[in-house]
């Protein structure tokens, strides 16, 4: 009898590792893939943030209306989409979105109250809890 395998054998396992091969193949792709997306997710809602803290620190209301500016996060290039957009006569809300192409998009939204109306409205929810315990 011959040692060694046939060519069958060696056929099939071919075959096997051939599929074991393009298996982890796919898999690679899938998380450097997903790893790239984590990336610009992280970048835009980065960038949201900045956004969002760089109107914090003003000392008035932005103006209402869409401001649309491109901007770059460690060589990424984002869209930065900052709607503002008043919600009564003592809030505005700020509806901050950022988008890198097609596949990552990421909206932060924020309501700033302004103090003056807000203690003036609190005064009258103290005035009318007042008359009512009357």
């Amino acid at each position: 009898m011959k040692k060694g395998f046939t060519l069958v054998e060696v056929a099939v396992a071919s075959v096997i590792i051939l599929i074991v091969l393009t298996a982890l193949t796919f898999a690679l792709f899938s998380f450097v893939h997903g790893g790239r997306t984590l990336e610009l997710q992280q970048g835009a809602f980065t960038l949201a943030r900045v956004e969002i803290a760089a109107i914090e620190r003003l000392e008035e209301y932005p103006e209402t209306g869409v401001t649309v500016r491109a901007d770059t996060l460690l060589g990424r290039r984002y869209i930065v989409e900052t709607t503002v957009a008043f919600n009564g006569e003592n809030a505005v809300d700020v509806f901050v979105e950022v988008s890198s192409g097609d596949s990552v998009s990421i909206e932060l939204t924020r309501r700033f109250y302004s103090d003056i109306s807000y203690n003036r409205n609190s005064d009258q929810n103290r005035n009318a809890n007042r008359l009512e315990t009357l």
